[in-house]
């Protein structure tokens, strides 16, 4: 079984790291402490340039790539249970799309979106509307550049209500042709969520990638993939505190990032 590992960083360093590692691919973020917001522009450049020169001394795996997280900043820490953190005004979805073009632009590989909307009924879902203006202004982007690219949905689903609205938001992923899917099964960690992301691997249909993220520990990877079938994984590979030694001043830790690449790669 070939099982993708994305590691979240927050700086170049970060992402040397993650590719030294021999993982698949990188989301690209600042404040993760609170769940993640779209980085500078600078950074996602930077991050591309040292991508492509990773590639062209083969210290990075051939597809290894850069994913950027489209986001608005947030003070909370924690959003599971609080669908309305990822509830959006109009202005604010036209500022992600944005977001999302510059990216590309600059030669992402793929974005990371999503955002949640209430009927009057009071259920909450995948909001398609801003889902597909950010979608669209990303694709339009990377049409110009004559390239293709991923877009895949944040944790945003992770703060539904239960399993059957998050069955229902990789439904709603499918029909907007989403790649890929970010989930904790809305739980504090992956590995207690797995039943729940086992359903969502079921509603993709095995056309939309589940990426199991939330707490994920390399030793959690195997147990995780075999009771949730989830085809990607994902972590932020940090230490608690202070940068990894020779980590080049990032929080992103090598060996923290092997271990993850090397029990995927045991599957």
């Amino acid at each position: 079984m070939s099982v993708a590992v994305e590691i979240a960083v927050q700086d170049e360093a970060g992402l040397v790291v993650a590719a030294h590692a021999g993982a698949d691919r990188v989301e690209l973020c600042i404040d993760l402490e609170h769940g993640g917001s779209t980085p500078p522009l600078a950074l996602v450049e930077a991050c591309v340039s040292r991508t492509r020169e990773l590639l062209a001394a083969h210290d990075a795996k051939p597809q290894f790539g850069v994913h950027v997280l489209i986001r608005p900043p947030s003070h909370a820490r924690d959003f599971l249970g609080r669908p309305e953190l990822f509830a959006f005004s109009d202005d604010q979805v036209e500022a992600m799309a944005a977001d999302a073009a510059a990216a590309v632009a600059a030669g992402a590989d793929g974005v990371v979106i999503g955002a949640l909307a209430q009927d009057p009924d009071g259920t909450w879902h995948l909001d398609e509307g801003a889902t597909e203006r950010i979608r669209d202004a990303a694709l339009e982007a990377a049409a110009r550049a004559l390239r293709g690219i991923t877009v895949a949905c944040h944790r945003c689903v992770d703060a539904l209500p239960d399993a059957a609205a998050r069955a229902e938001a990789v439904r709603t992923a499918l029909r907007l042709g989403l790649g890929r899917v970010l989930t904790s099964g809305g739980a504090e960690r992956a590995l207690d969520g797995a039943a729940d992301i086992a359903a969502m691997v079921e509603a993709s249909e095995g056309i939309v990638d589940i990426c199991a993220g939330g707490g994920v520990r390399p030793a959690d990877i195997a147990p995780l993939v075999r009771a949730s079938g989830a085809t990607d994984i994902h972590l932020s590979g940090r230490l608690p505190s202070g940068p990894a030694p020779d980590a080049q001043e990032t929080l992103t830790d090598p060996a923290v990032c092997t271990a993850a690449v090397d029990a995927a790669g045991a599957l």
